[in-house]
């Protein structure tokens, strides 16, 4: 479906193995420089395995990075909650689960008419689908505006359009609606479009036809999405620094790296296999986040528990593998059905260290489950406990906030 072509540190490592060239004396700078134009992991760890001068420049940048990420997110707020309305007509509301309070409410009546179902967050934009054309919209709670994206999964809806009565197209449409209504989608963004310098450039990834979960993407200025068949049975989705990576049910990780900019000469889009699964038995739920200091994390839910267990992903190493966390120090993760996200605990007063916040409500308009609320589960003690605070109305999702002032 794709062009293939060799990567940058592919063609790095081809020179490298030119003899006459003595490539292990290049300057810390000049090292640098290249790093900048790699991506981080995977191209990372193809440099690394150059010389031993090349593979302590890959160990500085990394420490570079994670430590001006972590002054990053100490702008970073801790997420806010979407509550459902009470009554049908009621406004949203964003609530501080922290303060006791909500930041702002809104309707969505300037989206139209219709029924929207809100699918994530991400970056502090809504994604809502409708449920009536399959539309997709991003929303951004704070400002009011709308960014309207075309259909998603409506070629596959209008294979009802084959069948042979009225009565099979109806139906079919309606199990349609009903599997979309109760299914677990994932929707990320490359980057909050208000940072943008080019806004047809931002890429919104997510999972559809949610009995499959396959992935989708498209680039904002686009009148059409991207479907990629290589995946199914994706599990959850994250980006760091314009990389996505993606899990699926069996906990293979794949990286997505879609070409940003309009070059032709560029490929469009690569998928890659950078861990296979890793076997451990008993998983029922996935998650992807990326920590403070910059690694990825997978959080696994135990079948038929409430026990979660953290891995992080071990990336320079000739064993690349998933490895326990056993205590995620001064961190905290929020999960749920939204963009998952972390903080640094001790910046957040009231904010718990070595925890996962978990939302557990529904994003649907018209379904919740009987256990909708925020729990705590605490990593050194592994208990799982309710939200101390009380929760005015139902949660649906977890909404970041970095943008909001302290």
């Amino acid at each position: 479906m794709y062009s293939k072509r060799k990567g940058k540190a592919s063609r790095i490592m081809a020179l490298s193995s030119n003899s006459n060239s003595d490539w292990a004396s290049l300057s810390v700078d000049v090292l640098d420089l290249i790093l900048d134009h790699l991506a981080p992991m995977e191209e990372y760890f193809a440099f690394s395995e150059v010389c031993v001068q090349w593979h302590i420049a890959v160990r500085g940048k990394l420490s570079d990075l994670r430590s001006n990420h972590k002054r990053h997110c100490r702008l970073h707020q801790v997420p806010l909650l979407l509550l459902a309305p009470s009554n049908d007509g009621d406004r949203h509301c964003l609530y501080d689960f922290i303060q006791g309070k909500s930041v702002c409410d809104f309707d969505l009546l300037r989206l139209g008419q219709g029924s929207w179902r809100f699918e994530g967050s991400s970056h502090g934009w809504l994604i809502l689908f409708s449920q009536d054309s399959f539309k997709v919209v991003l929303f951004n709670p704070f400002s009011g505006e709308i960014i309207h994206l075309p259909p998603l999964e409506e070629s596959e809806l209008n294979l009802a359009s084959d069948s042979d009565s009225d009565s099979d197209s109806d139906s079919y449409r309606e199990l349609f609606l009903f599997i979309t209504s109760t299914g677990r989608r994932r929707c990320v963004l490359s980057m909050d479009p208000d940072d943008a310098i080019n806004r047809d450039e931002v890429v919104l990834m997510v999972t559809h036809m949610p009995w499959e979960q396959k992935m989708a993407f498209i680039k904002l200025g686009e009148e059409h999405w991207n479907y990629v068949t290589e995946l199914q049975d994706l599990e959850d989705i994250a980006c760091i620094k314009g990389y996505f990576y993606l899990i699926d049910k069996s906990g293979a990780a794949y990286s997505a790296h879609v070409n940003y900019s309009n070059n032709d000469d560029d490929e469009f889009y690569k998928l890659r296999s950078i861990l296979s699964p890793p076997g451990d038995e008993c998983k029922f739920e996935q998650y992807m986040v990326e920590s403070p200091e910059g690694d990825l994390l997978r959080v696994v839910k135990r079948k038929n528990e409430d026990e979660y267990v953290v891995y992080k992903l071990i990336w320079l190493s000739r064993n690349r593998r998933w490895e326990e966390v056993r205590d995620l120090g001064d961190v905290a993760l929020f999960l749920g059905d939204s963009h998952s996200s972390s903080v640094t605990a001790s910046d957040f007063p009231g904010c718990m260290r070595n925890s996962i916040y978990l939302c557990r409500g529904s994003s649907s308009s018209i379904f919740y489950r009987s256990d909708e609320s925020v729990y705590v589960f605490n990593v050194s003690d592994r208990t799982l406990e309710p939200l101390p605070s009380h929760l005015p109305k139902p949660p649906r999702l977890w909404v970041s906030s970095n943008f909001l002032s302290s």
